[in-house]
C-alpha cells in the first residue's frame, strides 16, 4: 500500500514539474515573440516618418493616418510639443510624457513605466530641432502571456489531477501483483512450491514472475530430485544390506582357488553369487537380477533360497545343473510372473565340480571365459542365451556343458556391468583388452590378484558404475585338495 501511493505521488510530482516548466518556457516564449512583434512595428513606423520628413510631407500626418492600435505620438518642434496622439493611459500621464519627449529624448528600444505599464519607446529625427517620441504598450503582450500561462496551468492542474488519479489506480494494481509475487515467494521459501503466479502481461512485472516461476520449477525438480534420491539411497542401503546378509561366508569350491568381489553400483543393483558343497561335487553359482533398489535385493533372495533348497533336495547324488535351474526357473515363473507381475530378468549360471578338474556349467552369464594356463590364452565358453522366470518350457533351452581345466587354467565369470562397462565418450569395454588383461596377470598372480586386477581395469575405464561390477574367479590348483577362499 506504501508503495503503491509513494508511486502515485511521484508520478504526480513529475507530471506537475513538467507541465509547469512546459508552461513557463511557452509564456516567456510568447512573450519574447510579442516584445520582438512591437519593437518591429515601432522601427516600421519611424521608417516611414522618417521617410515622410525626406519627402516633404509632414510627420504629424502621417503618424496621424497610422492605423496602429495601443500606439501614442508626440512631435516637437522648438523645444515645445506641436501635436500628438496619447492613449487614455498615456494621457494621464501627459505631462510627464511631454516633459521626458522635450529634455530626454529616448533611445531607441528603451523601456519605461507609464502610469504602472510598461511602454517601449523610439525617437525619430527629423532634424532642424524637430523630433518625434513614439510609445507602444506592452501590457497587451504580457496580458496576453499571462492569459495563455493561465490557461496552461488550468490545462496542467486538470493534468495533474488526471495522473494523480491514473498512477493512483495504476499503483494499487501494481501492488496487488506485487503482493502475489510476494506470498509466492514467501511460500516457495516456506518449501510449498504449489504456487500460482500473475504470469499475463508482458511488463516487467511480467517478466520478473515468469523468472520466479522457472526458479520455482527448478525448486521444485529440485526438490522431487532430493527425495527420489533420499529414496534411492535408503533403497541401495536396503540392498546392500540384503546382499551382505547373503553372500556366503566362506564361499569355496573343493579343487579351487575360489576369489570372487562385487563393486555395488550407487542406486544398488541385481549381482550375486553362491556356494555350495555337497557330498560328491561342489557347485558355484552367478548370478544378475535386473533392475536397481530393493526390488532386485528381494528377487535375489528368492533365487537364492530356491538353488540352495534344489540343491540340497535333489534326488540324485550328483544333480545336473541344468535340471537344477529348470526346478528353479519353474518355481519364479509361478510366483515373479504370475503372481507378482514382476517383469525381471534373472540370469544365472550354475558350475558343478565332479573332481579331476572337470567342470559341468549350465545357465545364462554375459561372458564365461577361460584361461589356459600352458599356452597362456584365454578362450570365451558358450552358455545358454536363456533367462529363469522366463517359461516354464526351460527344457530345450537349458543344457550341461563341459570343461576339462588343467593345473594353473581359470575360468572368470563377469556379469553385464563389466561386459557393457563404456567409458566418457561411450565407448565400451573390449572383450580383447579383458583376455589381455587376463593373460597379462594370470601366469603369477594368485585368483584374487587376478580379480582385484580386472576391477581395476574396469573402474578405471569407466570411473563412476551405473552398475554391479562383479569378477568370480575359479583357479585350477591340484596340490590342495581345498580351495583358497577368497573375499566377499
Amino acid at each position: 500500500m506504501k508503495l503503491g501511493i509513494k508511486l502515485a505521488l511521484l508520478s504526480t510530482v513529475l507530471v506537475g514539474a513538467v507541465v509547469a516548466t512546459t508552461s513557463w518556457v511557452f509564456t516567456q516564449s510568447l512573450r519574447r515573440a510579442g516584445e520582438r512583434e512591437v519593437d518591429t512595428e515601432l522601427h516600421s513606423d519611424a521608417l516611414l516618418v522618417s521617410h515622410a520628413v525626406r519627402t516633404g510631407q509632414l510627420a504629424e500626418d502621417v503618424l496621424t493616418e497610422l492605423p496602429r492600435p495601443g500606439l501614442s505620438w508626440l512631435w516637437v518642434r522648438e523645444g515645445r510639443v506641436t501635436r500628438a496622439k496619447l492613449t487614455k493611459e498615456v494621457e494621464r500621464e501627459r505631462i510627464a510624457v511631454e516633459s521626458r519627449c522635450i529634455e530626454n529624448r529616448p533611445s531607441d528600444g528603451r523601456e519605461q513605466l507609464i502610469g504602472g505599464q510598461r511602454y517601449r519607446s523610439l525617437s525619430v529625427d527629423a532634424g532642424s530641432g524637430s523630433h518625434g517620441c513614439l510609445l507602444r504598450s506592452l501590457d497587451g503582450v504580457i496580458d496576453r502571456a499571462r492569459s495563455v500561462q493561465t490557461t496552461l496551468f488550468a490545462v496542467g492542474r486538470g493534468a495533474v489531477l488526471l495522473a494523480l488519479l491514473c498512477s493512483g489506480l495504476l499503483g494499487f494494481a501494481l501492488m496487488g501483483r506485487v503482493r502475489r509475487l510476494l506470498a509466492a515467494m514467501q511460500q516457495a521459501a516456506g518449501g510449498n512450491f504449489d504456487v500460482e503466479l500473475p504470469l499475463d502481461g508482458h511488463d516487467e512485472l511480467t517478466a520478473i514472475a515468469r523468472g520466479l516461476d522457472q526458479m520455482i520449477r527448478k525448486l521444485r525438480g529440485a526438490q522431487a530430485e532430493l527425495k527420489s534420491s533420499a529414496a534411492h539411497d535408503r533403497e541401495a542401503s536396503l540392498a546392500a544390506k540384503l546382499r551382505g546378509q547373503l553372500l556366503p561366508l566362506h564361499p569355496s569350491m573343493s579343487g579351487f582357488e575360489f576369489s570372487a568381489r562385487i563393486i555395488p553400483a550407487q542406486q544398488g543393483g541385481g549381482d550375486f553369487y553362491e556356494t555350495y558343497q555337497g557330498e560328491r561335487a561342489s557347485f558355484v553359482a552367478v548370478g544378475n537380477i535386473s533392475g536397481s533398489g530393493v526390488q532386485p535385493g528381494l528377487t535375489m533372495v528368492i533365487v537364492d533360497s530356491l538353488l540352495l533348497a534344489s540343491l540340497r533336495s535333489a534326488r540324485e547324488q550328483v544333480p545336473s545343473p541344468a535340471a537344477v535351474l529348470r526346478q528353479v526357473g519353474a518355481a519364479l515363473y509361478e510366483s515373479l510372473r504370475k503372481r507378482m507381475h514382476d517383469e525381471q530378468m534373472v540370469s544365472v549360471l550354475l558350475l558343478r565340480h565332479d573332481g579331476g578338474g572337470k567342470v559341468t556349467f549350465s545357465g545364462n552369464l554375459p561372458l564365461l571365459l577361460l584361461y589356459r594356463d600352458g599356452p597362456r590364452s584365454v578362450e570365451q565358453l558358450e552358455v545358454d542365451r536363456s533367462g529363469l522366470a522366463v517359461s516354464t518350457q526351460l527344457d530345450e533351452k537349458l543344457s550341461d556343458r563341459s570343461v576339462q581345466l588343467s593345473a594353473g587354467d581359470a575360468l572368470i565369470l563377469l556379469t553385464d556391468g563389466i561386459t557393457d562397462a563404456h567409458n566418457h565418450q561411450g565407448v565400451r569395454l573390449q572383450p580383447e583388452r579383458l583376455s589381455s588383461e587376463i593373460v597379462k596377470t594370470a601366469r603369477t598372480g594368485t585368483a584374487a590378484e587376478l580379480r582385484d586386477h580386472l576391477l581395476d581395469v574396469v573402474s578405471d575405464y569407466v570411473g563412476t558404475p551405473s552398475r554391479d561390477l562383479t569378477v568370480v574367479v575359479l583357479r585350477r590348483d591340484p596340490a590342495t585338495s581345498k580351495s583358497q577362499q577368497g573375499s566377499k
